[in-house]
């Protein structure tokens, strides 16, 4: 390829290598065959840019170059081969921006940031609570581990705080594998096993934490619960969570609110049974109605109907977050006698004759 490498990476002449490293990083990620699958222009594109770069980045080859004007040195051609190229490494960042690398998690995004590869430091432990606590609100104890932040380093896990630059991955944080030869070459980014994905190593480990940077903890922190709370709701402790790097995850407490054979309940709505004799049935009336600790009046219309739900406004679940509750939805149980006195036989065989009172009696 006897080209004008300058002029394949629309530089000038006088280009420093800083700009000639940013012109190549950014015309290898527009012509990268992994993104431009089946096109073969770009495929040509991107190893001209490559085989470009290869001798404008290297001072003594771009020396001889800018000499003679040729791509030919030491009196033969330049063979330029993709098992030669010096500055593979190039490439590998910028799959790693681009795909996270090959076989490996993402790593970046996808036009800047380094390579990062820290863990998921929230921790999520479920809370069980009654439909009572979830009608109140409450405060539950909760007893969890976590790797906490070394107080004598600061979480650096050094003493002092010193840090070098990882020497295996020299402060990527990821190592590289590279397997296959010529221009497929399959690369696997992995975190680093010296540093952790750190991408740096204390100087001289703290004696506390051996120079992870955190050490073991049982927390024993009170949860507060909100009035309405319902199962599945998240409740974020900022700062309780895992350690890593000087950074500290959350605590999210996981609601269950375990279920009531009494009450049931439907969203802010709650219902229960209430049992009422026949005559208020008939006749109407009020009665009183329990909730936990509440006492709420209900009117009962004259000819209730066994089954029949009558609503307290207001006097359900609390809405979470939000003003007023739900309804207490009451359905009603009809009780009737197994064992009745003479005189009560008698009103109601004296009742079961009134033509216009049949009725009653199928209920």
């Amino acid at each position: 390829m006897a080209e004008d490498y300058y002029k394949i990476l629309g530089v000038d002449k006088n280009a420093t290598q800083d700009e000639i490293r940013a012109k190549f990083r950014e015309l290898a990620k527009k012509y990268h065959p992994d993104l431009n699958q089946g096109n073969q222009e770009a495929e040509e594109k991107f190893k001209q840019i490559a085989e470009a770069y290869e001798v404008l980045s290297d001072p003594q080859k771009r020396q001889q170059y800018d000499a003679t004007g040729s791509a030919e040195f030491n009196g033969g051609a330049s063979n330029f081969n993709w098992q030669d190229f010096t500055h593979f490494d190039d490439i590998n960042d910028i799959f790693s921006k681009i795909f996270g690398g090959f076989g490996g998690s993402s790593g970046g995004d996808f036009f800047g940031g380094g390579y990062t590869n820290q863990p998921d430091l929230d921790i999520y432990i479920r809370v069980n609570i009654t439909l009572e606590d979830a009608y109140y609100g409450t405060s539950k104890s909760v007893k969890y581990k976590r790797d906490a932040m070394c107080d004598a380093c600061n979480g650096t896990g050094a003493v002092d705080g010193k840090l070098m630059t990882c020497p295996t991955c020299h402060g990527t944080g990821q190592e590289r594998i590279t397997r296959g030869q010529g221009f497929f070459q399959m690369v696997t980014v992995t975190t680093c096993r010296t540093c952790n994905g750190r991408g740096k190593i204390p100087v001289k480990p703290c004696p506390v934490c051996k120079g992870t940077g955190t050490v073991p903890k049982m927390e024993n922190i009170s949860i507060n619960i909100p009035k309405g709370a319902d199962t599945n709701i998240k409740l974020r402790v900022a700062k309780k969570g895992n350690s890593y790097g000087g950074v500290t995850g959350d605590l999210y407490a996981v609601i269950y609110v375990q279920n009531n054979s009494e009450i049931r309940r439907s969203g802010d709505n709650l219902y229960v049974k209430h049992h009422i004799d026949f005559p208020t049935a008939a006749l109407g009336g009020e009665v009183e109605v329990s909730l936990f600790k509440e006492k709420f009046k209900l009117n009962i219309p004259a000819g209730t109907q066994p089954d029949d739900v009558l609503r307290i406004k207001g006097a359900g679940m609390p809405r979470i977050n939000s003003h007023g509750s739900g309804d207490l939805l009451v359905i009603i149980k009809l009780d009737v006698p197994k064992h009745l006195t003479a005189k009560e036989k008698e009103l109601i065989e004296e009742l079961k004759g009134e033509p216009t009172k049949k009725s009653w009696f199928h209920i």
